[in-house]
């Protein structure tokens, strides 16, 4: 029996999967409508056009909007009887407020869907702390009960909305505004130390996604305010997005470019078709490229970085889940960087030469790239070890990162900019 989800762009009705037999991987459609007077593609893989994308095309962009945790996915699929694979069963339910501007819903939820978009209901900080416990002992459900939100990536999380200074949960359609994160338990203090990470970039001029480290009751976590939201007027409003795995057609087991996921010209060939700014992307992919080696952080695969698209505007986004590894154990946490640059990934063999090659894919002067390097190799340890001074005494855990990784911090910088002596092409 066929079966259809309508697919919505902030609130507006823009196309269907469509699929016919349970458990298939669906087509993709615009309404004629939207093809006639549309201007944000739901994805780069699936530009306006008459005539169904094949399921191919669609799977990636769908599965991109779910979690990877294969834990939160089987809980999903035993609350829902479906499919742990069955992104459309999963979104039936749970698409009501994916990533970016995008919803899904079965046809006869339509009219509930537009309906009661604005229930949000305040939430205690006890009640949040009870939900990060929760998380910590182990229990994969990301959502709770009347919640419809999905987020994708590996790290446990959970969605709220911040609306005149007081936390929410959303309910039916309504928006969320921040995504929680305890960190990852396998890696000690790791919300703290993505926080720091974060503020250190912004510091040194990177464009980064805001984040909080905040307690809640006994229990902390890192608080990122989502950049695909916004608030006019009490009202939570969406803005489209897609990450690059999803805007270069790929799954998400391939997001790693060692595991067949995009590499750097693949994200060049995006930016250069989709781009309304076409040089301050160049910048900000550079940006992601450089402050993910420079801080030491393993995880710039292409699920961390992302489009922004709006009506006559498509961006790269503010970065996010920027994290050192230089703090754990070489033997914890993998030491390369996820995105190669000039076809190295180990950080002790990227040069000159590497970083010059770099350059070229990203139509960039390569001097102007190494500049970069240096700027950013030079003041970061300083901004990182400034993160973390004004959270030492009031923070759990800030010293011991401190002692932990500023050190091997100067150490690894230093390096860097010692391998950018000597000319560009040696």
């Amino acid at each position: 029996m066929t079966e259809r989800l309508v697919v919505l762009l902030s609130g507006q009705v823009v196309g269907h999967l469509d699929r016919e037999t349970s458990g298939d991987d669906p087509t993709f459609s615009y309404t004629a409508e939207y093809v006639r007077s549309g201007g944000v593609a739901l994805s780069a893989k699936l530009p306006i056009q008459k005539g169904a994308h094949p399921a191919k095309r669609v799977k990636p962009y769908l599965f991109g909007l779910l979690p990877e945790n294969e834990d939160a996915r089987t809980a999903w699929s035993d609350q829902l009887g479906v499919a742990v694979d069955d992104a459309f069963g999963i979104l039936a339910a749970m698409g009501w407020d994916c990533p970016g501007a995008a919803q899904f819903c079965r046809e006869e939820d339509l009219e509930e869907l537009r309906t009661r978009g604005g229930e949000h209901q305040p939430v205690s900080e006890t009640e949040i702390a009870e939900r990060i416990r929760a998380l910590a002992d182990d229990q994969p459900s990301w959502t709770m009960p009347g919640e419809h939100w999905s987020l994708g990536g590996q790290q446990e999380k959970f969605a709220l909305a911040r609306i005149d200074g007081r936390w929410h949960t959303a309910h039916g359609s309504a928006a969320t505004t921040h995504i929680v994160k305890p960190g990852i338990k396998q890696l000690h203090h790791q919300a703290l130390v993505e926080h720091v990470t974060m503020e250190a970039a912004s510091a040194v001029g990177v464009v980064v996604a805001r984040s909080t480290f905040t307690r809640f009751d006994d229990q902390w976590a890192i608080v990122i305010d989502r950049f695909d939201r916004s608030l006019e007027a009490g009202r939570v409003l969406r803005t489209h997005q897609e990450d690059f795995a999803q805007a270069c057609g790929r799954m998400p087991a391939h997001k790693h470019e060692s595991r067949n996921g995009p590499g750097l010209m693949d994200m060049m060939r995006v930016i250069t078709r989709e781009s309304t700014g076409l040089l301050d992307d160049r910048l900000a992919l550079a940006d992601f490229v450089i402050i993910n080696l420079v801080a030491g952080a393993p995880d710039g695969h292409a699920k961390n970085i992302s489009l922004l698209r709006a009506p006559g505007l498509t961006r790269v986004a503010p970065l996010y889940d920027l994290a050192t590894g230089l703090v754990y154990e070489a033997r914890t946490v993998e030491r390369s960087v996820a995105l190669s640059i000039g076809g190295e990934r180990i950080a002790s063999r990227i040069r000159r030469h590497q970083l010059g090659k770099a350059a070229a894919v990203l139509g960039l002067d390569p001097e102007l790239l190494m500049e970069r390097v240096a700027t950013l190799a030079e003041t970061f340890p300083k901004a990182f070890e400034d993160a973390l001074e004004g959270l030492t005494g009031s923070v759990p855990g800030a010293g011991e990162v401190a002692e932990r990784t500023v050190p091997a911090l100067k150490a690894h910088t230093r390096r860097i900019l010692d391998r950018l002596g000597g000319p560009t092409e040696a």
